[in-house]
């Protein structure tokens, strides 16, 4: 017995031995029945030679674990600006800009406003672009470190809009990273804003792709806000907002001998505004000539940004008119408005209305006559949208009548006019509300012929802004022709 256990074990152990190196060709049923013997499992655990293979194991851990850091390092970032601003200025400027967005943006870029933070004059810049349209305002702020980035303006504004009413903190970063497929670094361009209450971080896209601003090489022209605003204002009614018709959906503009002259239509109406520049605010203003005369067409939109966004506050307006670009930039305080101006002849409303003649005269007190349109205009439809003027001057007064099959209704004011004017003519009710309320004044001037030619309407009585000089012109065409 003492002989042959050491056989036994030698046996023993040359048999695990052989287990531990076997090839897979080994049959399934070695191997299940070596593992069924615990006694077996624990010596290849132990044994001298069970061991040798795992130091490769582990160092093999040991390389990828390396490969993996080599592959993997830690994503650098690099900081943008770093600004402390307030939240109604924050706003106040977004809201503006915002304007310049385009409706259905042709690039991702467009959708964004540009963010520019200015260490030397401690200011943030910011600029939307629809190329056509670009609009910049700038506001006070304590800028730390500058910088720029772009990040959905939309996206911003209503952030900013339910931000408390305080200190605003604003960090930009950018990050490196990689792609997996493509094995090409990329950056992520993101703005963190962050306030009493919270932290949002939005993504963005490169200040680089943002659109170049176009800089416009002119001398600027001094305007009165006053008269500049109360020009647009007085046509801005009467311009087309049909984009078939594409020149006549602006303002026509001329410019020349201190006089201001504004011209809107759409083929039915006609404003024609004039004003001087003379006298009106502190600055002094460059001198244009005749022979110097500038005349372009301003878009109905900038038109009515502008009248929307310059305040009363505002004293005078800087215009810059490059006709070789076509460009045109309006600046006041620390906004910059800058556009394309609309390319074409416009028409000559003035002489197409020289061979009508308005010599009767008919004044009308504004306030009721706004009134009773505005009555009067609930009976409308898309079908008929006419109101007939009956003026009779043996009663001195005016008969506005409308009827259509659901309803009909009449309003009679008072009306100083000759005593044998006899005369019915019908007016798109929509055009005649929105001429009589363009005009600044406390009474309106009718100047008519007969039932089938256009009537001209001007401002009398007390205006605002008595200070400028202002000639205003509204020509309504009828309808058509009413039976006597």
């Amino acid at each position: 017995m003492t002989q042959t256990a050491p056989k036994q074990k030698v046996n023993s152990t040359k048999q695990t031995k052989q287990t531990s190196v076997a090839t897979p060709e080994i049959d399934n049923e070695v191997s299940t029945n070596i593992t069924e013997i615990p006694g077996v499992k624990k010596k290849k655990s132990t044994s001298a030679n069970s061991e040798t293979p795992t130091e490769p194991i582990q160092k093999k851990g040991n390389k990828r674990k390396k490969s993996k850091s080599k592959l993997n390092p830690p994503i650098p970032k690099e900081l943008g600006m770093e600004v402390i601003c307030e939240q109604t200025k924050f706003y106040n400027a977004l809201f503006l800009v915002n304007c310049a967005t385009p409706a259905k943006p042709s690039h991702p870029i467009l959708a964004n406003v540009l963010i520019i933070a200015d260490v030397e004059t401690q200011q943030i810049h910011l600029t939307v672009t629809d190329i056509a349209l670009t609009i910049q305002a700038s506001f006070a702020a304590q800028v730390l470190l500058k910088g720029e980035i772009t990040v959905p303006v939309a996206m911003l504004l209503e952030i900013v809009k339910h931000c408390p009413s305080d200190n605003i903190s604003l960090n930009s970063q950018t990050q490196m990273t990689q792609m997996t497929d493509e094995n090409k670094p990329t950056k992520i361009y993101s703005l963190c804003l962050s306030d009493a209450d919270g932290k949002y971080e939005i993504r963005g896209i490169s200040a680089e792709e943002f659109p170049p601003t176009n800089i416009i090489d002119a001398t600027p022209i001094s305007l009165p806000t006053t008269v500049f605003k109360d020009g647009l204002k007085g046509v801005l009614y009467a311009v087309s907002t049909d984009e078939n018709k594409y020149i006549v959906t602006g303002v026509h503009i001329q410019f020349a001998q201190e006089k201001l002259k504004f011209i809107g239509t759409d083929g039915h109406r006609v404003a024609i505004t004039e004003v001087s520049t003379q006298g009106i605010g502190r600055k002094p203003r460059q001198q244009v000539t005749s022979e110097e005369m500038i005349k372009f067409t301003l878009p109905g939109r900038v038109v009515r940004e502008i009248a929307r966004n310059l305040g009363d506050d505002v004293k005078s307006i800087s215009m810059l008119y490059n006709s070789q670009s076509n460009r045109l930039e309006f600046a006041w305080q620390d906004v910059v408005l800058s556009c394309q101006i609309l390319e074409g002849i416009y028409p000559d409303c003035e002489q197409l209305l020289t061979k009508f003649s308005f010599e009767k005269e008919v004044i009308l007190e504004k306030a009721p006559l706004v009134k009773a349109l505005e009555r009067l205009s609930v009976l409308t439809d898309k079908k008929e949208k006419g109101i007939y003027l009956q003026f009779d001057g043996s009663l001195q007064q005016l008969r506005l009548s409308i009827e259509r099959e659901f309803g009909k209704g009449d309003q009679v004011i008072v009306a100083n006019l000759p005593s044998e004017m006899m005369l019915n003519i019908q007016f798109n009710l929509k055009y005649l509300i929105e001429a009589a309320k363009a005009i600044p004044g406390t009474s309106i001037k009718m100047h008519l012929q007969q039932s089938d030619h256009p009537a001209m309407l001007v401002p009398d009585g007390d205006r605002p802004n008595p200070e400028v000089e202002m000639s205003m012109r509204h020509f309504l065409l009828p309808l058509y022709t009413p039976q006597q």
